[in-house]
């Protein structure tokens, strides 16, 4: 089956893989975590550095992590840790819990560096 065929990409598989990781990390961490404080954010995910992340999401079979991978599934970890802490303190103070799918962090392309650095930039 290709990727067209079974709707989703090994991209987008991989980076809700890293959301899945983040929520199931957040729903083990709301004992530890302070109340009323942020979650924190960093370059850890899963205690794993972004391209330690980006191999355990992309899978064994699927050679090297793409660079997309690497720079989107730690915002997607932290998104998913974010949204399942906010939903247990929610759930404690009597609150519904509605993940918001809308904030899903929206994919980064890596900084195309082929190009002459005047050609990068913008122009109206």
């Amino acid at each position: 089956m290709s990727t067209h065929e079974s709707g989703t990409s090994p991209h987008r598989r991989a980076l809700e893989a890293a959301l899945a990781l983040g929520r199931a990390d957040g729903r083990l961490a709301v004992d530890l975590e302070p109340d009323g404080e942020p979650a924190p954010v960093g370059p850890w995910c899963h205690g794993l550095d972004p391209e330690g992340l980006a191999r355990l999401v992309w899978g064994p079979d699927g050679g090297p992590a793409p660079a997309g991978v690497v720079l989107n599934a730690p915002l997607w970890y932290a998104q998913g840790f974010r949204e399942a802490l906010a939903c247990a303190r929610a759930r404690r103070a009597g609150r519904p819990c509605a993940p918001a799918r809308a904030a899903v962090p929206v994919p980064r392309r890596p900084p195309d560096d082929s190009r002459p650095a005047d050609r990068r930039q913008h122009r109206p």
